[in-house]
């Protein structure tokens, strides 16, 4: 197995993780406010969902997006759009896409840097990884916000 035969599998296993704890929530509670500050399990999938959407484009051109207030506006927007169908539709359309640019990039450019999240370079390898690291965040996100609500399985 490659390295990027492994980011592309646990990525998929991340976003389907990230899905089936949003899915499985009673009614309401993906789109629940934890303590009216916190951010709903909704949210935060549809934010994997669009940021997910993004990244084949910023590992095939190597740079991020510029992130004008516009552009943020935009993101909000599409973000408060979606419904948890919608987003868990997307979520798995864009991480198939980006599995796809995981498991095409060249072995030579893992180590490659390039600008990515703060001021430091990224290598090639994390940039690929990152989907995954930030949708495992996001399951442990949703986790809490259940037991929040009283839900204290394990499933």
């Amino acid at each position: 197995m490659t390295v990027q035969e492994f980011i592309a599998n646990e990525t998929s296993r991340a976003a389907e993780a990230l899905i089936h704890q949003a899915t499985r929530m009673p009614d309401g509670k993906p789109s629940w406010n934890p303590m009216e500050e916190g951010r709903s399990a909704l949210d935060q999938v549809a934010e994997c969902a669009l940021i997910g959407e993004s990244l084949p484009g910023i590992i095939a051109n190597r740079k991020m997006p510029d992130f004008t207030a516009e552009m943020m506006e935009q993101f909000d927007r599409d973000k408060r759009s979606m419904d948890l169908q919608t987003a868990t539709s997307r979520l798995r359309e864009a991480t198939a896409k980006l599995c796809e640019a995981i498991r095409a990039t060249p072995d030579a450019d893992l180590l490659e840097s390039m600008p990515f999240w703060g001021p430091e370079p990224w290598t090639v390898a994390a940039v690929l990884n990152f989907h995954n690291w930030n949708m495992v965040y996001h399951v442990g996100q949703v986790n809490y916000i259940q037991t929040l609500y009283g839900d204290k399985d394990m499933g």
